[in-house]
């Protein structure tokens, strides 16, 4: 296989080199808009749009927030597809000036029976218009009046998936001077896991204040929090906090002096750095930076020293963000920027490699003045559908590019596509004819290879090497191990916390799923109806060629499916090593316990193990009778009566021979099974086997095609 897919690389190598030669063909790269949701458009300046959600774990819903403290539920296929979730200002008095400036998931959002299931986190600014003592954070050095208090609030969704209204908790409440002094951006590391002491930490950044920008907590900052309750505290700080031993400094402080904070990212999964764009001004020259923060600095005095961009543009970027996705190869890995140049905005890219280390070792060699190398613009957005004063970018649960017109309310998903220029006539006339026989030659022995490689992909044991063929449990009982064939190690670890959906495939067929969806849980109904499947599966004739197969699919929160061949059987080459009824037993018992982890209110109590109908298949494939053959056919056709052989065979004579022998002890069936299933998987198990005998007895000579034919018509009909 190896040598054949280096000879693949070395021929496909040539041939395009000999066509390269010949032909200039060139490509261009075009993006493309699908337009894939309507949202409300904008009545007045108060319904602008704060940001775009799409809802984990469902690809059909996204949550849009607006200044004047609305959240709506918007459905992508639905006529009518928009539904108020939450609006802030049911909960606060007249007089009280609201705007929503924030909102987030927790990161368990989608996972049921996890700590933070369906909590979400708003942050919005009112003034305070009584003299109620709150406990406020605010820079006790600050003499100026605060009238405002940007304030983050916890919801809970409930069983109806609307929120519970008395779920409303108040986490943090914060001193600002103005209402455009709140708070800009709540986030939480999504690339942070369950089992990671950082998990859940939320990040907040507070708008700076001008007159105010010598005080920490007004100059640009950003805190971090576990907004969890703890005791009679609302929420904690984390003791790894930069300022948590530092009594000078308020110790939910992450960093200050920032400026004007537009956003902030991780740009990496193993990066513990935070990525900022921020308008920061130096010498009293406002600058839009880029820059990376580890936590702990103070920039009001000195500016970043690890910056990765910085312009004299004062306008910031609009969106920042790393594409992930697959619908935009030339941008994967890419750091992209949505910014408007006069009247037409345009997608731009930072390096492929963003590393901190590189960009400070950057920024030492040229003075820390000069910025790093330009924005590679990428797309200018001339489409008239993109043609808005607020336009925004997003990324959805599976890494794709979203553009969010705000003007009409269109959303849009984008994509690439490769354009090959066609070739000039001038070009192709220059092939000569031993050139053109040459390459055809080439991409036969292509063909050729190609088509052993995809035969033995094809081949029984090559399927099982692309699988997994086994999975355990950890000890630990909380994750899944998967292997390969013949591994002791295993390839990959699955949290089950993180598999949203089962299936049990039998061929290509899908005879059970598990999700968290309304009726599919699993209980001992569906355990029996699986079980008569698998029975009548196994009672039927494997002939050369067939192939049986029984798969597990488990899909996880990150759309990944992971297929599991517990038993694969072609002809009568079994290639997997467990038997086809402890397979059977162990896909039913992988059943319950993924049933019971995602979707326990749909999943009934195993109060018993039910029999599997293996001892009834048993009996029925056991070793066919040893009787001789001349002995079978005398029965069958009397030597004085050959030519009349369908009369003299009686039913009764035809069933005692062509049927196994049964075992005198009677089968007792559990109660509440399927008495008539059991009995027709039987009664299809004798048929076989008597018309095997029949086959066998032809084969042999003892029975003419005449005779053969007369008896299988008469047992047919005996059936």
């Amino acid at each position: 296989m190896l040598i054949a897919k280096r000879a693949t690389f070395f021929i496909f190598s040539l041939c395009l080199f000999f066509v390269s030669g010949a032909n200039g063909a060139s490509k261009e790269k075009q993006y493309l808009l699908q337009k894939i949701a309507q949202a409300p458009q904008l009545e007045t300046a108060d319904d602008q749009w704060l940001l775009l959600l799409e809802q984990p774990g469902n690809s059909q819903f996204y949550y849009l927030a607006n200044k004047r403290g609305k959240i709506y539920q918007l459905e992508q296929d639905s006529p009518d597809n928009t539904t108020l979730l939450l609006d802030l200002q049911h909960f606060s008095t007249k007089e009280s000036a609201l705007q929503l400036t924030a909102f987030t998931l927790h990161p368990n959002f989608s996972l049921r029976d996890q700590a933070g299931y369906g909590t979400f986190y708003t942050a919005h600014v009112e003034k305070v218009i009584n003299n109620r003592k709150r406990k406020r954070l605010k820079d006790p050095a600050v003499t100026t009046p605060l009238s405002y208090d940007a304030i983050v609030t916890e919801w809970q969704l409930n069983v109806t998936k609307q929120v519970d209204e008395s779920s409303q908790r108040e986490v943090l409440r914060i001193a600002v001077p103005t209402l455009e002094s709140g708070i800009r951006q709540l986030n939480f590391n999504s690339y942070s896991k369950s089992w990671h002491e950082d998990f859940a930490q939320l990040y907040i950044s507070l708008s700076h204040n001008l007159e105010l920008q010598q005080h920490p907590l007004y100059s640009g900052a950003i805190l971090r929090i576990h907004p969890q309750r703890k005791g009679i505290k609302s929420y904690s700080v984390p003791h790894d906090n930069p300022y948590y031993a530092n009594e000078k400094f308020e110790k939910a402080l992450y960093l200050f002096g920032a400026g004007n904070i537009n956003q902030f990212i991780w740009p990496d999964r193993y990066a513990t750095k935070l990525l900022i764009s921020h308008q920061y001004s130096v010498n009293g020259i406002v600058r839009h930076w880029i820059s990376y923060s580890d936590g702990g600095e103070d920039w009001r005095k000195q500016a970043p020293r690890n910056f990765l961009y910085q312009n004299q543009n004062t306008l910031a970027a609009n969106s920042l963000l790393v594409y992930r996705g697959q619908n935009a190869p030339t941008l994967r890995n890419k750091l992209l920027l949505l910014t408007k140049n006069k009247k037409e905005w345009q997608l731009n890219s930072l390096s492929h490699e963003i590393s901190p280390e590189i960009a400070l070792e950057n920024n030492q060699s040229s003075n820390q003045q000069k910025a790093l190398s330009a924005p590679t613009i990428e797309w200018l957005l001339k489409q008239q559908a993109l043609q808005a004063n607020h336009l925004t970018l997003y990324r959805d649960n599976r890494g794709e590019l979203l553009f969010f017109n705000e003007d009409t309310g269109a959303i849009y998903q984008l994509f690439q596509q490769d354009i090959s220029l066609a070739v000039k006539e001038s070009q192709q006339s220059g092939f000569s004819g031993l050139t053109f026989l040459f390459i055809l030659m080439l991409l036969l022995l292509l063909g050729y290879i190609l088509y052993q490689m995809k035969t033995q992909q094809k081949s029984a044991k090559a399927f099982v090497r692309r699988e997994f063929s086994n999975l355990v449990l950890t000890e630990d009982k909380l994750s899944i191990k998967l292997f390969k064939r013949h591994e002791k190690k295993a390839e990959k670890v699955i949290a089950l916390a993180d598999i949203n959906q089962c299936q049990v495939l039998l061929g290509d067929l899908v005879i059970a799923t598990i999700n968290t969806t309304m009726g599919h849980g699993f209980d001992e109904e569906h355990e029996q109806a699986l079980r008569d499947i698998f029975h009548i599966e196994q009672i039927a004739k494997m002939t050369d060629g067939k192939v049986r197969r029984i798969n597990l699919a488990l899909h996880t929160e990150s759309k990944k499916r992971h297929i599991i061949c517990l038993y694969l059987r072609k002809g009568s080459d079994r290639i997997t090593k467990k038997g086809y009824f402890t397979v059977v037993d162990e896909a039913i018992d992988w059943c319950w316990l993924i049933a019971k982890n995602i979707n326990s209110e749909q999943t009934g109590t195993r109060s018993f193990k039910p029999k599997f109908t293996a001892d009834i298949a048993r009996t029925e494939h056991k070793t066919h009778d040893d009787t001789p053959l001349h002995t079978q056919a005398s029965i069958i056709r009397p030597a004085t009566r050959l030519h009349s052989v369908v009369d003299d065979i009686e039913p009764e004579k035809v069933a005692e021979v062509t049927i196994s022998e049964k075992s005198n002890d009677e089968i007792t069936l559990v109660d509440k099974h399927d008495a008539t299933a059991i009995e027709l998987a039987r009664v299809e198990t004798d048929l076989v086997n008597a018309l095997e005998k029949l086959v066998k007895l032809q084969q042999q000579g003892f029975l003419t095609i005449d005779e053969f034919e007369q008896a299988k018509a008469k047992l047919y009909h005996f059936k």
